[in-house]
């Protein structure tokens, strides 16, 4: 079940545009056309369906992570930057947006 599941989100991120070019850079005098509501529906749909899979892996890596980084920092007599060293891997966003997808917004994980 999990691997139609992983296979299905793949799919739709393929369909979506997720992997398109990062190599050329685009002029910044073109403006683009805002996205026809049919493309902005599926970018929502498949940003929905990759949470599916993102958000209890990405809220399980925070909770250890948490646990960790107060574990390293009691460790170290309390060296708040050794703690946050530990805490950086889990900054940026918890979900995946379909702004994400569209590639107008980039996906931070970590510093």
């Amino acid at each position: 079940m999990m691997k139609r599941l992983t296979c299905a989100v793949a799919v739709l991120a393929m369909v979506s545009g997720v992997g398109r070019a990062w190599g050329a850079e685009q002029n910044p005098q073109l403006e683009l056309a805002p996205a026809h509501p049919v493309e902005r529906a599926g970018a929502s749909l498949a940003s929905a369906l990759c949470n599916v899979v993102y958000f209890p892996l990405r809220f399980a890596l925070t909770v250890v992570t948490a646990g960790l980084g107060g574990f390293t920092g009691m460790m170290t007599g309390g060296d708040l930057r050794a703690a946050d060293a530990v805490w950086d891997a889990t900054e940026g966003q918890g979900f995946i947006t379909p702004a994400i997808l569209e590639d107008s917004e980039p996906l931070r994980f970590g510093r």
